[in-house]
């Protein structure tokens, strides 16, 4: 991943991260990128009870087209990759895996 990417990778946390409107102990974003479609899921966790239906404000498009600009310069690179998670628990560390095709 190259500096680009990275400020990219930060920018989508930062949203996720900004806009979970009831807090959070973990939450785990899963994107799916294919030639006409994405498909994501965000998973928030508080209190030990997961939710895939937390209340969020953010628009959901700026997030998209962050993802698929990340993952148009993956392509560009030669490195395409079919999906992605980030995954954070509060005071932990964000760790980000790319799933390649």
């Amino acid at each position: 991943m190259i500096t680009e990417d990275l400020e990219i990778v930060k920018k989508i946390f930062q949203m996720i991260e900004g806009g979970i409107v009831h807090g959070y102990d973990a939450f785990r974003y899963e994107v799916e990128v294919g030639e006409s479609y994405m498909e994501a899921e965000l998973a928030v966790e508080k209190e030990g009870v997961s939710v895939t239906d937390a209340e969020i404000d953010f628009d959901i498009s700026d997030l998209y087209f962050l993802v698929k600009e990340l993952k148009a310069n993956a392509v560009r690179r030669g490195e395409p990759w079919l999906s992605f998670v980030m995954s954070y628990r509060e005071g932990g560390q964000v760790t980000t895996k790319f799933n390649y095709e």
